[in-house]
């Protein structure tokens, strides 16, 4: 029979190696987070370049960042977001990935053969126009689109042009803006909840997206990317068996690749200043005259 200090001295002995294997595992685990995290960011930033190279395939194609939360989320690590930085105590570092450094020299090499194909926004696109009141101002709320893909938009929001995190070539993201549409719920699956499509100043600098269902109102999901924030909704939807698109265009959810939309938006003041953004051309309907913009902001 074993002594009291014999007992104890087998018990420190095994409480020390629970102690190493605990420490061991920890390591493994984090190891396997930081790998996975950073194939979510080679995965997200993939679908990003296709969706910037190829943007007809934007209604097929969506990207989520891995920064992106939900409210009732929470992460204990850093999370790098798509364009391969990680998110660490309020500060964003290059995340180390040989295939984010890839894709990044391969994608600046198609997007230059493509750049003035792609960018180019000099063909008229005919006006979709939007209600006005008497004195020539947009009356809210805009209500566009058909059937399910009805979307009401409460506010266009105002232009932010420094920094140039808040607008591409294609879009400009305004503080402010809001939309919204039905679509089915993720508590029941069932059709007709109300989803409130935002976008926010962020603290730092970049634009935040959110979108809040009517009956989670305390749950906004948020996001650093308008179809980073919905594809969140969508795979929890697809998850619980709703029939609904795997991959859609955030701007498109949000109301915001509508021809009227882009337009007000260009009319707003100061999106002039945005430098990165190309402006569309218009083509009045019926004479055939051409309603001419900049080419692009700023020039």
């Amino acid at each position: 029979m074993m002594s009291f200090r014999e007992t104890a001295s087998d018990l420190t002995t095994k409480v020390k190696l629970a102690l190493e294997k605990r420490d061991e595992l920890i390591k493994q685990y984090q190891n396997i987070r930081s790998e996975l995290r950073i194939s979510k960011a080679e995965n997200d930033h993939l679908l990003d370049m296709i969706v910037e190279t190829f943007p007809e395939m934007g209604q097929e194609i969506s990207s989520c960042s891995s920064s992106d939360e939900c409210a009732w989320q929470t992460e204990d690590e850093g999370s790098e977001d798509a364009k391969g930085l990680s998110l660490r105590n309020g500060k964003r570092e290059p995340v180390d990935s040989p295939m984010l450094s890839l894709l990044n020299s391969t994608h600046m090499t198609k997007r230059r053969r493509r750049q003035g194909k792609r960018d180019d926004r000099k063909d008229p696109k005919p006006i979709e126009p939007l209600p006005r009141d008497a004195d020539g101002h947009i009356t809210f709320p805009i209500t566009i689109g058909r059937g399910p893909d009805q979307i009401e938009i409460q506010d266009l929001g105002r232009i932010v042009w420094d920094p140039e995190t808040y607008h591409t070539s294609r879009y400009i993201w305004t503080p402010g803006f809001r939309s919204s549409r039905v679509y089915p719920s993720i508590k029941t699956g069932e059709s007709g909840c109300v989803y409130t499509s935002e976008i926010l100043e962020g603290n730092g600098d970049m634009p935040v997206f959110q979108v809040t269902a009517s009956d989670m109102p305390s749950k906004p999901f948020r996001a650093s990317s308008s179809s980073g924030v919905w594809k969140q909704i969508l795979d929890l939807l697809t998850a619980k068996g709703a029939t609904v698109k795997t991959h859609a265009s955030g701007p498109q959810m949000y109301g915001l690749s509508h021809l009227g939309v882009t337009k007000a938006i260009q009319e707003l003041d100061n999106a002039n200043k945005c430098s990165k953004y190309i402006m569309q051309r218009w083509a009045e309907p019926g004479n055939g005259v051409l309603y001419s913009e900049p080419e692009s902001a700023g020039e």
